[in-house]
């Protein structure tokens, strides 16, 4: 838990510091989702990575849908 609160502390920071704008923020989210997607293949089954990387895009789907104008 501590390793990653760390990581997510880090990524926070990351996107505070060059995240512009509101576009900027979802594009930035949007290329972590694939590098994450990159990782679970490479590290887990097909079946694990598949059900959490379905799991994580409606999450991101149903968090940026009300931004979407």
């Amino acid at each position: 838990e501590h390793k990653l609160h760390s990581f997510y502390t880090q990524i926070l920071e990351y996107v505070e510091n060059t995240s512009k704008s509101e576009e900027d923020s979802i594009l930035l989210a949007g290329a972590m989702m694939s590098v994450a997607r990159i990782l679970y293949f490479d590290n887990l089954s097909e079946q694990e990575a598949t059900q959490i990387v379905e799991h994580n895009t409606r999450d991101f789907i149903s968090l940026i849908k009300p931004t979407i104008h």
